[in-house]
Order: C-alpha cells, then structure tokens, then sequence
C-alpha cells in the first residue's frame, strides 16, 4: 500500500517535540501541557518528531510501548490531523529487523522483547508513519534535519513504500534453495548461532517462529537494497558535522528547494531533533533549528517544545526562538 510520507498542514497552532526516548515523565508532563493548551484553543495539534522509543537508562525507566499505544489512542481520539508522529531513525529498524546499538546500549531487543500481542499493531503504526511535515508558515518538521546526500533524492521518499523492499526480500529468500546453509554463513560472519541472535534482536520463540528468517531479510536489505539506503541516510544524517557554516547553509538552502516542491508553500526553515543540544534549542543558521525535548536536551531540563502557527509565515529560524518552551 502507498502512503503520502509527506504531511501539509496550512492552519493551527502546532506543538513540536523530538527524540523522547522511552522517558515516561516526560511524555506525560508533554501530553498534559498539548491537552491543556488543546482545551484553551491554544494548541490544535502536537507532532512527535520521531525517536519516541528506546530508553538510554534501565528498563524499568523506558516506558516506550506505553508511549507509542498512548499517541495510537490520542491519535483515534483526536484524529491524525492533531496528533501526529513522524518515523525516528530508532522506529525504522523495527520495521526491517535491522539492529540499532550505540556504544553499550542495544537498543532493538528490548523493545522487540516488549511488543508481545502489541507488535502487529504496533508494526503497522510504524509503516504507516509520515517523513516529513510541511507548513503554510514554511516550517518544515522532520526528524534528523538536512541531509547533503539526500537532496537530489527526496523525491524519493514522497511514496516510499516499506512492505515493497520487505516483499522483495522475502522473494530473495524464497528462492535460496537451503535456507539452513544461509543462516550457518550468517552466523559464521558474526560469531554466533543464528538462532540465538534471531531470539536476542527480533524475540522470536524458534526456527518454527514466522519471523525466524527475518535478521537474514534484513541483511539483505539492509546491504542489497538501494531504497533503504535513501532512507538511511535520510534518518541517520549528521547535519552540518563536517561542513563549514557556508557549506551548510547551502546545503539548508537546497534541502528546502528540495522540499519545496508541491509544498503548500516556499519552505523557509526546517526544525528537527535527533542530535543533542546543549540547552533545550539551538538555531544552526537562518534555515535550522535544532530542537531537544529531553534525552537530547544537556542537561535533560533544558528541554523543551516548539509552539507555532502553522499558517503564518515565518521567515527564519531565529524568528520562531519566541515560540520556544521550555516543559521542565
């Protein structure tokens, strides 16, 4: 099934947080604030710019499953047009099985290992969820912000389609004569049983289990498959790191030439999170803005979350700094 993965929003005052990371707390004390502000009429909608799960702490302090049914639930109570979530870099690898670690923390299994009865439900949330929203304002939201490699192949991204890379996979795998041979050169590569990875990352009960040969479908894809290399780099850019100021301002400049195309309007700026801030914000240059709303927020209670009218023009980053709150 084809999904618009791009949202235009022309009206309605929008609330923007990122990158909460499975921290309870602070989703809850977000919620609060949106529906508090929803009843007054001073907020119409709130937008969760991906990265919703995966804690960096203890278990017991990652509420991620809770956190992605409450926004299922607010989403049929309110209506996909006031709640929305945009697909974080750490919602992705769940969809293709791909495993997603930073130094100690791997953070794939124990969200895999949560979703029990919940993962049908929850998988299909997740190939449902949008890239990009696009304003009247000429505010662009997306998650991990301007990419260099990215900007010819946007377009791309418009349709993207999840379940046509996995079908093709599965064909691949289909036609391996003796799968048994795969996974024994699977596990020579990595050093370990196939079946003891297959449990640890994707939480499935056996050999017998549907999803047993998902972790070979996903190195497949993962290594194989040009279409999940655009999204790739979509979700996992590192923004101006590298680059001179003037290098990356072109870069913004194009990335928004680039998302500009049947936009509502011209795109002027983009907000987005997925890399940490030192303080709750930082304005990148006239066409960025950085936001953190808790994990990525140093120190966590300088997060905050952005409040703008959709419909209103904005005509750099700096002018939405007025807009910016702190939750803490």
């Amino acid at each position: 099934m084809q999904h618009n993965r791009y949202i235009d929003i022309r009206s309605g005052i929008t609330m923007v947080v990122t990158d909460l990371h499975g921290d309870g707390a602070a989703f809850n004390r977000y919620i609060e604030t949106f529906l508090a502000l929803k009843k007054m009429g001073e907020a119409d909608r709130i937008i969760f710019a991906g990265d919703v799960i995966h804690g960096y702490g203890h278990p017991d302090d990652d509420h991620s499953l809770h956190m992605v049914l409450r926004i299922m639930e607010l989403q049929k109570e309110y209506g996909a047009d006031s709640v929305i979530m945009l697909l974080g870099n750490h919602e992705m690898p769940h969809i293709y099985g791909v495993s997603l670690a930073k130094g100690n923390n791997e953070f794939t299994p124990r969200f895999e290992h949560s979703l029990g009865e919940y993962r049908p439900m929850v998988m299909t949330f997740f190939k449902k969820l949008p890239f990009v929203v696009r304003t009247v304002a000429g505010v662009s939201i997306l998650h991990a912000g301007p990419d260099q490699s990215s900007i010819n192949r946007l377009g791309r991204l418009r349709n993207f389609n999840h379940d046509s890379l996995l079908q093709d996979a599965d064909a691949t795998l289909a036609q391996q004569e003796d799968l048994n041979s795969v996974y024994d050169t699977y596990a020579q590569l990595s050093g370990h049983s196939y079946e003891d990875l297959a449990r640890s990352y994707l939480a499935v009960t056996g050999p017998n289990d549907p999803r047993y040969p998902h972790l070979m479908r996903a190195l497949f894809i993962s290594e194989r498959d040009q279409r999940f290399a655009v999204l790739w780099d979509f979700l996992f850019s590192q923004n101006e790191r590298g680059m001179n100021e003037a290098t990356y301002m072109q870069v913004c400049r194009q990335y928004l030439d680039a998302l500009s195309a049947g936009a509502p309007s011209t795109q002027k700026v983009i907000v987005s999170g997925h890399i940490a801030v030192e303080g709750g914000f930082q304005i990148l240059n006239d066409h960025h803005l950085r936001l953190a709303s808790a994990t990525h927020a140093r120190p966590r209670e300088a997060g905050c979350y952005l409040l703008f009218d959709a419909g209103k023009k904005v005509a750099s980053a700096a002018a939405l700094t007025p807009e910016v709150r702190g939750i803490f």
